[in-house]
């Protein structure tokens, strides 16, 4: 364009040297550069839709970089100075700002594209595609030409084209043998689990070191992308809450490891992690996030987990609450054979193979229906297992291998005595996992741990009971009290640390100041993590506390102890002293 000045439409005009707009009163300068948008680009997160804009310009004969700005900030002007400094000038005529946005809309012809930033599901251009970053699986196959955009955390998960064959869902159904099939089974199911659609329960493998969690965890990681071996695993405990939140929340619809689970250093240190446990679990098991507010406090967009996480650690997350939301798996040392784990990993090609074909005929059917129909079903036939949330567990992964063995059949991979065969062994070693869920959630217990550290201070001489009228109670050695004397004397007694409490065996009543709840606490070792009143609320519903004042509303009750009135927690003796 020469130094001409050409109709844009209507009133506005332009030339090399910026824009104008004619007025009644005569032509008036807008601008002293000209702008125009090249592309809209439309980011899909799989929940919500964000639009970013590619804008470049001219400057005279200059021309000005290209830039991208969100879309909200379009209309506000303030991206020219931002990005382009203080040459580029909107002159100050009363509506130029507002022109000057008309203007570009007018003279862009922008291309579109859709970008998404999630793997799993989605719906692009009607079909029912699965994403990773080699693009968009469906019914007719891999699509390159979709564009996905993942974190470099998550970059290694991407499927290859579906290409009907045995052997890779042989050689996934092969990790099975691994290990005790009480863990492989679960993890298996998990697996392929995660690719039907969100769900609300985790994994959780446990293990000391040298049991070969991390590279047992990567080989069902692999399913999601070969690159992803025990040292490149997508997430780690040591990452910020932010950071798992976000991560778990763009891997939608797929498994992934949050390795290395290690509650060490200070006890503010073992507590922060325990914390972010807690809080990321959770997410999982209430498909929430934690809301979150600007600096101009509006509300952020929350993130949680929609596919499966799959821990590892030598440790398992605290509280009762947290560990029902998952299915915890232990490996101890000889669990896996470490032959078959070298030939499971010379295989980690062909687990996303089996992935993809998998995804495939997902895409063809109505695998979520039937999913959660029959995951209701086995539920409902599970009662009294584990954790509340154990038996929908239970129906998730044994409707899963359901789905699977149907899979299998119509592929004219296996002949239905195998397809039986799948089922009857995936629900036993389903069902024998379940079975050890409840030792998990009994040491995660308030009333587990109060009790516990109750014994522990009696049995180490840190604290000691008395009788109502401040005597040596029966068995004195019980309670925290010290044999002087030989055998053969009248022994004596001597009473160790700060009286708990006050031992009335006729009643069989432990008698505690709610006072020393705050040292029970302290010798918890964390396991105690809840306030007084929710602690009181779950020794009462258990049958701990056995006697309350009805007439005051009180947990506590009144008391003659040594000869003064007292308010304390009546305890059930045995359900204190009696493991």
């Amino acid at each position: 364009m020469n130094n001409e000045i050409e109709i844009i439409s209507g009133p506005y005009l332009q030339s090399k040297e910026g824009y104008y707009k004619e007025t009644k009163d005569g032509r008036v300068r807008l601008t002293n550069f000209r702008a125009r948008i090249d592309e809209e680009l439309c980011y899909h997160d799989g929940n919500a839709t964000s639009t970013m804009l590619k804008i470049s310009g001219t400057l005279g004969e200059n021309s000005l970089k290209q830039i991208t700005i969100p879309a909200t900030d379009f209309a506000s002007l303030n991206w020219i100075a931002e990005h382009w400094g203080m040459q580029p000038i909107v002159f100050p005529q009363p509506t130029a700002e507002r022109d000057l946005r008309t203007i570009i809309q007018l003279v862009s012809t922008p291309t579109n594209s859709h970008i998404y930033t999630h793997t799993g599901w989605a719906e692009v251009e009607g079909n029912k595609t699965y994403l990773t970053k080699a693009g968009g699986i469906d019914k007719d196959g891999l699509n390159d030409e979709i564009t996905v955009e993942l974190p470099a955390e998550l970059s290694r998960y991407t499927l290859p084209r579906p290409e009907q064959a045995q052997d890779p869902l042989q050689q996934s159904f092969k990790l099975i043998n691994l290990g005790p099939k009480s863990v492989t089974w679960p993890l298996l199911l998990a697996t392929y689990r995660a690719a039907i659609a969100p769900t609300d329960f985790a994994i959780h493998v446990a293990g000391r070191t040298g049991t070969y969690k991390s590279e047992l965890a990567s080989l069902f990681q692999s399913h999601y992308g070969s690159g992803m071996d025990a040292r490149h695993l997508p997430a780690s405990w040591s990452a910020t809450a932010n950071a798992l939140e976000a991560l778990a929340y763009k891997s939608k619809d797929a498994i992934i490891v949050v390795d290395d689970f290690v509650p060490l250093g200070t006890a503010w240190q073992v507590r922060t992690l325990q914390n972010k446990a807690d809080g990321f679990i959770r997410g999982q098991g209430n498909q929430t996030g934690r809301a979150r507010l600007t600096d101009v406090s509006s509300l952020q967009p929350t993130y949680y987990p929609r596919g499966i996480i799959l821990s590892t650690g030598e440790d398992i997350p605290e509280g009762h609450s947290v560990r029902g939301r998952m299915m915890i798996l232990e490996l101890t040392p000889g669990d896996i054979a470490v032959e078959k784990l070298t030939e499971a990993q010379n295989n980690r090609p062909l687990y996303p193979q089996s992935m993809s074909n998998w995804i495939q005929w997902l895409a063809q059917g109505q695998a979520t229906e039937t999913l959660i129909r029959r995951s209701k079903e086995i539920r409902d036939q599970s009662p009294g297992i584990g954790h509340a949330r154990t038996p929908s567990i239970i129906g998730d992964l044994l409707a899963t291998s359901e789905l699977l063995s149907q899979y299998c059949v119509e592929q004219g991979y296996f002949n239905e005595e195998i397809q039986k065969a799948i089922k009857d062994k995936a629900r036993l070693a389903v069902y024998d996992a379940a079975s050890k869920q409840q030792e998990y959630l009994t040491s995660a217990d308030p009333v587990t741990a109060f009790t516990e550290t109750i014994r522990q201070l009696l049995t180490t001489n840190l604290v000691h009971l008395k009788t109502k009228n401040g005597g040596i109670p029966e068995n004195p050695t019980l309670y925290g009290w010290t044999e002087l004397q030989g055998i053969g004397e009248m022994p004596t007694y001597k009473s160790n640390g700060p009286r708990l409490g006050w031992v009335d065996q006729p009643t069989e009543e432990i008698l505690i100041d709610p006072a020393n709840i705050v040292l029970i606490k302290k010798h918890s070792g964390g396991k105690l993590a809840i306030t007084p009143q929710t602690l009181l609320k779950r020794l009462k519903e258990a049958n701990v506390i056995v006697r309350t004042d009805p007439t005051r509303e009180r947990n506590t009750v009144r008391a003659t102890l040594e000869g003064h009135p007292h308010n304390v927690l009546a305890l059930s003796l045995s359900a204190v002293m009696e493991p």
